[in-house]
């Protein structure tokens, strides 16, 4: 099955709007928090910032490594959390690796290839500010 998404309309640090390819998720450990994330192919692995995964009480103990992106390196750790993407009658519940980015960085939630892209065939429409997920497999959900 296939589900599509418009852009996302988001307003930059700058006060300029752009259009991305953003889709609503719910993250969820201990706690939940809807939100939308943002579509990242450069990315290896999602990230999501400190106070995020504060709220969804996600393990902060483990050893902490760097990060590294557009922004340069950044004191991040490695854990896992659950996500769950949703459109009609169409729902997909997975658990994925993330990097949370340690420290107080203001950034949108990142879906990387490790554990998100693997799911799905992904077609960016940029023409049409459209983004489609197949799946690629749904033994894998």
């Amino acid at each position: 099955m296939t589900i599509s998404f418009k852009y996302k309309t988001v307003k930059r640090p700058d006060g300029t709007e752009v259009k991305t390819p953003s889709i609503p998720i719910l993250l969820s450990a201990k706690e939940k928090f809807e939100t939308i994330a943002l579509l990242d192919s450069g990315a290896d692995i999602s990230a999501i910032p400190k106070s995020i995964a504060e709220i969804l009480g996600l393990n902060l103990s483990s050893k902490t490594s760097y990060a590294y992106g557009i922004g340069g390196k950044v004191e991040s750790v490695e854990t896992n959390m659950n996500i769950t993407v949703e459109k009609g009658h169409e729902k997909y519940i997975f658990y994925i690796p993330v990097k949370v980015i340690l420290g107080d960085y203001d950034f949108p939630i990142l879906l990387g290839r490790a554990g998100f892209f693997d799911k799905f065939i992904i077609s960016f429409d940029q023409a049409n500010e459209k983004v489609s997920l197949k799946t690629a497999n749904r033994s894998k959900f």
